[in-house]
C-alpha cells in the first residue's frame, strides 16, 4: 500500500546526524524538472502517469488504468526532530479526475519507524491507516495541506490554514522515509501538483523558517496558481 513522494527540487541545510537541527526540502515543478531528476526515487507500474509539467503545475494522469502507481521517495536521511522543533510537511494539489474512493496521496515514515500516510479523493483527504479519519474540502479547486509533529507520535494536519485533523502515527516496518504522487493500485486520477516541501523548522511553525531562508535568498517561493 505504501506509495510516495515525487519531485525535489532539493534544499537540504542539515542533513540528519544532528535531529535538532533544522533543515528544508522543497521541490517546485515550475523549475522545470521531473522527481527523478532531482533527487528523488521514482516508483511505477506499468509504466507509471503520464506526465508532463505545464505552467508551473506537475500535471500526473493514471487515468489510462487502475493497475498503474507512480510515486516518488526520499529515503535513509534522518527526518526527525529534535526539542524545540517540528516536523513540517507541506503541498498543494488538485485532484481533477478520480475513479476510486481515492488515489494520490503522502506518506511520512519516521526515524523509528513510526508513519502518518493520507490519501485524497477530489473533495476529502483520509488518514489511510486510522479508520474514520478524514477531513472534506471543496471539489474542483486546489488545496493546501500542511502536516506538523513534535514528536513523531502524533500529528496536527490542516486544510487551507484551518486544522482539520489531529492524529497518530501508526507502527511501521519502513525506516526514515517522505513520499508522494499515484499512491494507490486499484484506483485511478488525474492530479496537478503546485509543491511539495518537507523539514524540521523551530516550533514556532515553517513560515518563520521559510523568512529566514528567504531572507538569506535560498528559499524559492510557488506563484499562486489555479
Amino acid at each position: 500500500m505504501f506509495r510516495a513522494c515525487g519531485i525535489l527540487f532539493g534544499l537540504l541545510l542539515t542533513t540528519a546526524a544532528a535531529r535538532a537541527s533544522p533543515y528544508w526540502i522543497e521541490y517546485e515543478p515550475g523549475n522545470g524538472y521531473f522527481p527523478e531528476e532531482v533527487g528523488w526515487t521514482r516508483y511505477t507500474s506499468y509504466g507509471g502517469d503520464q506526465r508532463s509539467i505545464e505552467d508551473g503545475w506537475l500535471i500526473m494522469d493514471g487515468m489510462a488504468s487502475p493497475g498503474i502507481y507512480d510515486y516518488a521517495l526520499m529515503a535513509g536521511n534522518a527526518i526527525d526532530p529534535g526539542p524545540g522543533a517540528l516536523f513540517v510537511c507541506e503541498w498543494r494539489v488538485f485532484v481533477s479526475e478520480l475513479t476510486g474512493p481515492y488515489d494520490p496521496g503522502v506518506a511520512i515514515h519516521s526515524d523509528d519507524k513510526w508513519a502518518a500516510s493520507f490519501v485524497l479523493s477530489s473533495s476529502a483527504i483520509y488518514s489511510l491507516f486510522e479508520p474514520e479519519v478524514s477531513a472534506s474540502f471543496e471539489p474542483g479547486i486546489a488545496h493546501t495541506f500542511e502536516f506538523q509533529s513534535a514528536d513523531m507520535r502524533t500529528y496536527i494536519l490542516s486544510v487551507d490554514g484551518a486544522p482539520a485533523i489531529n492524529g497518530s502515527f501508526w507502527e511501521s516496518l519502513t525506516g526514515p522515509a517522505v513520499a508522494w504522487g499515484d499512491r494507490v493500485y486499484r484506483a485511478s486520477s488525474a492530479a496537478y501538483w503546485d509543491y511539495f516541501r518537507f523539514g524540521v523548522t523551530p516550533e514556532c511553525g515553517s513560515l518563520a523558517l521559510a523568512s529566514a531562508l528567504g531572507a538569506l535568498g535560498v528559499l524559492r517561493r510557488s506563484r499562486a496558481r489555479r
